[in-house]
């Protein structure tokens, strides 16, 4: 079986946990069209583009996540966007160029529709430090705290994130960690 692989943190997981599904994102800073997509990579070692933050995973704040998927599931770039005028050959080459050196355009894999939980192969997340990627031990262990706080437990700490405005319409999320010891 064929896989592709969906980035982020663990500041985005337990939203997307408790929502069941893998959804398209709308960005609005990059102005892209309607639809946007579900994206993923065939690396298996991540691509510089994914939204994840690598200064909060650096400095302990989140967990990067990576979903592994089932190709079948996904379009190769150049196919999907010739089904979408929206995506003009303009702005196409203006997503492309603005992931040079980063990214690998051929790499990239799209759905224009969500991606329910039983479609998924695995959840897999990893440190700054540590680069093995582990399972996400199952069942999740998902936390409430506050109104627009969710926590998602991994060993022995809870990434907890608070959801919040982000800068033309879209939202971002403030990671804190917490012992499991501690929040009980």
């Amino acid at each position: 079986m064929s896989v592709v692989y969906h980035y982020t943190d663990t500041g985005r997981l337990p939203f997307i946990l408790l929502e069941g599904q893998l959804k398209p994102g709308r960005n609005q800073i990059g102005h892209y069209p309607d639809p946007d997509f579900l994206w993923a990579t065939t690396s298996p070692l991540g691509d510089r583009t994914a939204a994840a933050s690598v200064d909060a995973c650096r400095a302990g704040r989140v967990r990067l996540v990576r979903f592994v998927l089932q190709a079948e599931d996904f379009e190769p770039w150049h196919t999907i966007v010739s089904r979408f005028p929206a995506w003009t050959p303009e702005l196409i080459s203006s997503v492309e160029l603005a992931a040079a050196g980063k990214s690998r355009p051929q790499n990239w894999r799209c759905r224009s529709g969500s991606l329910r939980v039983e479609r998924w192969l695995a959840v897999e997340t990893r440190s700054y430090t540590d680069k093995v990627w582990r399972p996400l031990p199952t069942p999740w262990r998902i936390l409430p705290f506050e109104v627009g706080s969710v926590g998602v437990q991994i060993g022995p700490k809870i990434y907890v994130l608070t959801a919040v405005a982000g800068p033309f319409g879209s939202s971002g999320y403030v990671p804190m960690v917490l012992d499991a010891g501690e929040a009980a």
